[in-house]
């Protein structure tokens, strides 16, 4: 017992090894005593870990905090808590840098302080998440697909929707392109049911409207001319069709145009393998893409791309909740200011229903439905998931491509909004923040490297070298009918530009010119552009302040006119044209009352020197400057003379008194001839 008591002990405690080394025998109570102490200590020290209890908070958390001020409320040294900031990671810590939430929480539990559940979602897109049901599969119910319209500029994307609705949408489209998300729900002339249908644009302008288009569907149809085969455009949408995952129809438009039947399948078969060399499975090679030539205008095979449409959407089962319990959902695909009605938008609803008299939320505002309307201009009394709807009653104009989500009261929605509005400024205060970091950063560097006088001649010359480097700044106002257009516009110009002058846009809004926007204009001096606002007041057109107002119908008109007033800005660049060549022969002394001056007696070689004409005098064979100016007077004989022209004589005397030229010089008449630039 005692020797195993000894051998259990030696291996615990590898400081006894000598004793087993010699052979020394260890009383049994030392062991005893040695391995209870060892266990209640281990056992001490897992309580001690346990137990260890957690501070309480006793101020609020501050959404940004310097670190000096961070250490004041923790009541420690700052150096302290600067070295524990270092070693979390955190760089170029000063006394004066800020601090966000999450990094003073991250602070707090290194302090072992406890905080409070952190509920709160700090994502824009999360913020009404908690306001939506889980899907209920036993009240899924079929609905009508979602079919999206895509291609290129003039391929015949409206031309079908025309046929299928028995309509003329094209006729009232500026230019002839379809410039806004139209959304029509129709009944299919063959087969009865009805598909909801969504016309993008297909000019590049309206890229983010395509993609919120595809991004909302179940189907796409990319239309194809067959005269014309795969495009910028149809290159864009084939990319927002794969990134988007939905199901694909390819139509091959216009072969109308080609009569002769060899000449038309030799031209669908040169559009198929475009569409192949793009990756698009079509049925051809096996893939799961139906390939339908159509003439929308003459209905020849319309019949075929209806079918296929009820038939793909009959495979997938699309389907929603539709219940009185459902909370409804949708998008807005379009939102404008009416007269006499106010603020309107679009919705399609994924899912619920929409009737008057319920709280929708959306973004930064909310609706309580006054009325409904469909796409023909009919007051409908409900609006069921897959239908398209104008919805009266916002507050403020919602943003294209929010999410609309119902709630219970305007309390609720107010009460969400707030929140999404701090959350908001959060994200405003946070880009300010690592700005003042940096500016910090640099200031404490600039400190250690150089002297106060010198850093402060640098800090002056630095801000002078901001001022002249950064590109000239050409404001815009954007006015337009509906907030698609306006968010088109503005993607559009935006970009425009170079490291000389570029596009500003102070505001991009929907509606006629109001007051603030004329008062805008004339402290940022901005042009305002109007596009399908129709005829404007003549109060707005004639406004008092001489604000420019330019109005615009096809928007590739406004883009080419802020081109044009782009490149009208950019910094002239001169080149210089000789139009006379004039050789100083001798040097004529002349008196006067009180002093003699110099006057090159001089003859023409060519062109003519006039006396307003920039000059400079040259000397050598590598026609050194000695001069650059203008000429002081010049006289043939004894008579000022106002030009001189070839093979003729004549005396000059040069600004600023000039007399260093010498028997031999040249003088070189100039202009400067203004280089045309573009963007």
């Amino acid at each position: 017992m005692l020797k195993r008591h000894g051998l259990f002990w030696l291996k615990t405690c590898p400081r006894l090894n000598v004793l087993q080394k010699y052979s020394i025998l260890i009383p049994h109570s030392f062991i005893i005593r040695n391995v209870y102490q060892r266990r209640q200590y281990a056992k001490g020290r897992r309580n001690q870990v346990v137990k260890k209890e957690l501070k309480p908070l006793k101020f609020p958390i501050p959404n940004y905090i310097s670190v000096n001020k961070l250490a004041n409320l923790l009541n420690c040294r700052v150096e302290k808590l600067i070295k524990d900031l270092t070693a979390l990671g955190f760089e170029n810590i000063t006394t004066t840098y800020i601090l966000s939430k999450e990094y003073v929480e991250l602070i707090l539990q290194e302090y072992n302080f406890a905080l409070p559940s952190l509920s709160t979602s700090t994502n824009l897109d999360n913020v009404y998440d908690e306001l939506k049901s889980p899907v209920n599969p036993k009240l899924l119910t079929k609905r009508p697909p979602v079919v999206t319209i895509m291609g290129h500029v003039d391929h015949g994307k409206t031309t079908i929707i025309d046929y299928l609705r028995k309509s003329s949408v094209v006729a009232q489209e500026h230019g002839g392109i379809t410039q806004h998300i139209g959304a029509f729900q129709i009944t299919t002339p063959k087969s009865g049911k009805r598909i909801t249908f969504l016309d993008t644009p297909g000019h590049a302008a309206f890229l983010k409207m395509r993609e919120r288009g595809a991004n909302i569907t179940d189907i796409i149809v990319l239309v194809v001319s067959v005269e014309d085969s795969v495009m910028p455009q149809t290159l864009e949408a084939i990319k927002h069709v794969k990134k988007s995952g939905n199901e694909l129809i390819i139509a091959i438009t216009k072969i109308d145009r080609i009569p002769q039947p060899k000449e038309r399948e030799k031209k669908i078969e040169k559009v198929i393998n475009d569409l192949i060399s793009q990756d698009i499975a079509v049925e051809k090679i096996g893939g799961d893409v139906q390939v339908i030539p159509i003439s929308a205008k003459t209905g020849e095979n319309m019949d075929l791309l209806e079918e296929s449409i009820v038939l793909l959407s009959d495979v997938m089962d699309i389907r929603a909740e539709n219940s009185p319990k459902t909370i409804a959902e949708g998008w807005i695909i379009e939102s404008q200011v009416k007269k006499q009605v106010g603020n309107v938008a679009t919705i399609l609803v994924k899912k619920g229903t929409l009737r008057k008299g319920k709280i929708l939320i959306c973004g930064n505002t909310f609706c309580k439905i006054k009325n409904l309307i469909d796409d023909k201009g009919t007051h409908i009394p409900e609006a069921t998931p897959s239908f398209a709807t104008e919805v009266f009653g916002w507050k403020d104009v919602p943003h294209v491509g929010d999410e609309i989500i119902q709630v219970k009261s305007e309390a609720i929605a107010k009460k969400f909004i707030s929140k999404r509005q701090d959350l908001v400024e959060v994200q405003k205060n946070s880009s300010t923040v690592e700005r003042l970091n940096e500016e910090r950063a640099l200031a404490k560097e600039n400190h250690h490297n150089k002297d106060k006088d010198v850093d402060s001649e640098s800090q002056d010359a630095t801000q002078d070298n901001k001022l002249d480097a950064g590109p000239k700044n050409i404001n815009f106002i954007i006015k337009c009918d509906v907030s698609g257009s306006a968010e088109a516009v503005s993607e559009s110009i935006s970009s425009l530009g170079n490291n000389e002058v570029r596009c500003n846009v102070i505001s991009s809004s929907v509606g006629i010119p109001a007051e603030s926007d004329l008062k805008m204009a004339q402290i940022t001096d901005s042009t305002i552009l109007c596009f399908n606002l129709g005829n404007l007041p003549s109060e707005v057109i004639n406004n008092r302040a001489g604000i420019k107002i330019k109005q615009y119908n096809v928007i590739y008109k406004l883009i080419e006119d802020v081109t044009e007033t782009l490149t009208e800005n950019l910094k002239p660049i001169f080149e210089k044209k000789i139009i006379s060549t004039v050789d100083i022969r001798e040097i004529f002394d002349f008196k006067l009352k009180k002093k003699t001056i110099k006057i090159a007696g001089c003859k023409v070689n060519n062109g003519i020197i006039k006396k307003n004409s920039l000059i400079q005098v040259v000397r050598g064979p590598n026609d050194d400057v000695i001069f650059d100016g203008t000429l002081s007077t010049l006289k043939h004989n004894k008579d000022d003379v106002a030009e001189v022209s070839k093979g003729h004589e004549c005396g000059i005397t040069f600004e600023n008194a000039f007399e260093g030229f010498k028997p031999g010089d040249k003088i070189l008449a100039y202009e400067n001839v203004k280089v045309p630039r573009y963007l």
